[in-house]
């Protein structure tokens, strides 16, 4: 049993060793047969190879050469490029130094005037102290003696005291007289001056025995020579301090460039020599631009004043004791005690042709740095409205190029036209575009910007440059950073800029860009002037503030000028509220209001014109007459759709004819959309609304109403060219002409894809 179970064991072991033979000797002769395979492949790949490389051979001449011109090709095109490289460099440095010396000439033009005053100022300042320093030597003793004797001769020529200082006196009963000189007066130089006093009281008037005369003198090395007399408020300078002030000055105005030296040379040679006579007040308190002057009863309301430094007031409240004065420069340089001269001039701006096409402030002097404005005259800021005889009916169009005011809401010459609607809404928008519109139609237009940003300002400056409306416009500019009294005068200024051309038979557009701005800063004014507040704090003459400039513009009669000057006065309202004070006041003075809706803005209905609480009530007398013949309806038309598309908002299943409007009414809001610098001819905006209003437009798909206006109005003008002469003429279209537009609008519609 046990051998047998040996024996098993071995047969197994043979079995398994020849299994395992078999199975190696398969895998190994497998492995060496795709050894061999892949060798004869690899030994045919290289003969391929080899073929190949033979072949390529053969033809690397040929591959050499043409490299070779390749590369020749590339070189001179790489020398080709290089040059032109070098030449459009070239180029762009020369234009890149040209732009560079423009711009150096924009930055010296842009040098603005109150820079170049303080370049002139600054020589100025220098040349008075050297001229004092030289006047006060031993070597001009004898010229400072000279000076101060010939004083009573020349003050006895010029003397003369306002009324209301020859009230004072005999008043008083006594002359308070003070004379200034350098060094200790001579004796015999005051008996001698108190002479002349005598004669020159008693020649205005005053008896000998009425006032007693009162002369005190003092010394005052800050005269220099010469002497100064003061009696009350009346200054009479004959000192060479003041000599050389009033060279200062014109020294100050003088232009820092050009031949300086020499109009120096010039303005010194013929200095003012004689007696200056003024009347001066002294500052009681100073703060927020407002200032309190003591004295200068003879002051007049609006009168132009001097303070230091060459600041500029003007008298605004006239009490018994004191005035109150607005700055209109820089308030800090004003300070309690300082010195105030009398200019006897009421404040004034210059006019005239120069103004067009620049930007200045409310003082007319220029912003835009083209250097100074030699304006023909000056008119005074305020100056009373035309009176009845002198107006004569608005019945000349204003167009706005506007369809939806031209139509609507139209304006006329002389008429005065209230925007009005809360912020951001086109209010600016439709003011540019009337503006813009006016090109070509010998209208003068007057920009008043009105406490709005600068960069907005620059923004719309920029626009009137673009499409060349800067020609015939003038911009007026106080800024948001500009003070108080800046913002109440610019209106008032660019009025009197309009009346120079009105009165002369020429037609003005005045723009005032807000008046709700300008009311403000008279509440601001009226507030630190001490002024007894009233509704929404402004003061009680608001209402004046606002009439008395809207009633300035007119269209004159012949005999007047014959001019007219239209105004588009921009209010602001405040949630659409236009029940407020300032809202209200402006509705009452105007002839009418375009009322612009914020829903109707948002929803993309622009200009966003409310037909409803829009209105013009003298316009339609102006408005062509074509157009008023083809538009006449539309009012009522859009008025009829807004209450039938309230109706629909109920979801009720509505009538053909009700729903036949409504589609009408949905074309003629689509039509009334325009896009913004886009102002259109009256004979175009005829054709449209009449095409749309007459159902020639009914099949139209809203998406397509303003390629179907563009389009139509191109072929009007194409196959009826007479007809901008027609609606300019401003007669009515016969029965003829009115089928045959018919017939053209029909033809085109019909055809319209």
């Amino acid at each position: 049993m046990g051998g047998w179970s040996i024996w098993y064991a071995l047969i197994n072991f043979a079995i398994l060793a020849a299994g395992l033979y078999l199975v190696g000797r398969k895998l190994v002769v497998n492995k060496y047969k795709s050894r061999r395979e892949g060798i004869a492949r690899e030994l045919d790949e290289a003969k391929e190879a080899a073929a190949e490389a033979e072949r390529l051979s053969g033809g690397i001449p040929e591959s050499e050469a043409a490299g070779a011109g390749e590369r020749r090709a590339l070189l001179d095109e790489a020398k080709a490029g290089a040059e032109e490289n070098r030449l459009q460099a070239q180029k762009e440095r020369e234009a890149a130094l040209a732009e560079a010396e423009k711009e150096a000439g924009q930055v010296r033009r842009n040098l603005s005037e109150r820079s170049r005053r303080e370049l002139s100022g600054q020589a100025a300042e220098k040349l008075v102290k050297a001229a004092a320093e030289l006047i006060g030597g031993e070597d001009y003793a004898q010229a400072r003696r000279a000076m101060e004797a010939a004083f009573p001769a020349k003050l006895e020529a010029c003397f003369r005291l306002p009324e209301g200082e020859l009230r004072r006196i005999r008043e008083a009963g006594r002359v308070e007289a003070e004379l200034f000189t350098a060094s200790e007066p001579d004796p015999a130089l005051k008996s001698t001056l108190e002479e002349s006093l005598r004669r020159g009281l008693q020649a205005q008037g005053l008896e000998p025995g009425e006032a007693e005369l009162r002369l005190t003198a003092t010394a005052d090395p800050a005269v220099l020579a010469g002497a100064k007399l003061q009696i009350g408020d009346s200054c009479f300078d004959g000192s060479a301090a003041g000599m050389l002030a009033r060279a200062a000055v014109q020294i100050g105005e003088m232009d820092a460039g050009g031949d300086f030296i020499e109009e120096l040379r010039s303005l010194l040679a013929g200095a003012d020599r004689d007696i200056e006579v003024f009347q001066a007040g002294k500052v009681t308190s100073a703060s927020d631009g407002i200032c309190r002057v003591s004295g200068l009863a003879d002051a007049m309301a609006g009168e132009m004043l001097l303070f230091p430094g060459n600041v500029i007031g003007m008298v605004m409240d006239l009490e018994k004791d004191n005035i109150g004065v607005v700055l209109l420069g820089e308030p800090d340089s004003v300070h309690e005690g300082d010195q105030v001269r009398r200019t006897e001039r009421i404040i004034q701006v210059p006019v005239g042709e120069a103004m067009l096409g620049r930007v200045v402030d409310a003082l007319g002097r220029p912003l835009d740095g083209k250097g100074p404005i030699r304006a023909e005259s000056t008119r005074p800021l305020e100056s009373p409205a035309p009176g009845v005889i002198e107006r004569r009916p608005v019945s000349v169009p204003m167009q706005t190029g506007i369809k939806a005011i031209d139509a609507l809401v139209p304006i006329g010459r002389g008429q005065r036209e209230l925007i009005i609607g809360d912020r951001q809404t086109g209010k600016t928008a439709i003011a540019v575009d009337a503006i813009i519109n006016q090109k070509g139609k010998d209208m003068i237009c007057i920009y008043v910007a009105i406490g709005q940003k600068d960069s907005t300002v620059a923004g719309v400056v920029q626009k009137l440059r673009d499409t060349g409306a800067m020609d015939y416009t003038t911009v007026v500019c106080a800024t948001a950073s500009s003070p108080a009294p800046m913002l109440y005068m610019a209106p008032y200024a660019a009025a009197a800029m309009g009346e120079y051309f009105m009165y002369k038979g020429r037609d003005v557009l005045v723009v005032y860009d807000d008046l709700s701005k300008q009311a403000v800063a008279y509440r601001e004014i009226s507030l630190l002037l001490h002024r007894p507040p009233g509704r929404e704090a402004y003061p009680g003459d608001v209402f004046y503030l606002h009439s008395r400039l809207l009633e300035r513009a007119a269209r004159l009669s012949e005999a007047a000028g014959g001019g007219s000057m239209t105004a588009l006065p921009i209010i602001e309202t405040q949630a659409g509220d236009i029940s407020a004070y300032i809202p209200t006041n402006d509705i009452s003075i105007t002839d009418g209001q375009i009322f612009l809706e914020t829903g109707l803005f948002n929803s993309g209905v622009r200009p966003a014109v409310n037909v409803g609480l829009s209105v013009s009530r003298v316009g339609g007398a102006a408005q062509p007459a074509a157009v008023k013949q083809v538009a006449g309806r539309l009012r009522m038309e859009l008025a009829q759709y807004r209450e039938l598309a309230a109706f629909s908002q109920f979801g009720m299943e509505l009538d053909k004819a009700t729903q036949a409007a409504i589609n009408k009414g949905d074309r003629l809001v689509e039509l009334l959309k325009q896009p913004q610098y886009a102002p259109m001819d009256a004979a175009d905006q005829m054709a449209a609304i009449y095409a749309v209003s007459e159902g020639y437009a009914d099949k139209v798909a809203l998406t397509d109403i303003a390629r179907y206006e563009s389009e139509l109005i191109a072929d009007v003008a194409k196959n009826w060219p007479e007809l901008r002469q027609i609606v300019a003429s401003g007669r009515k279209l016969s029965k003829e002409e009115l089928e045959k537009l018919r017939g053209i609008l029909a033809a085109f519609s019909e055809s319209f894809v």
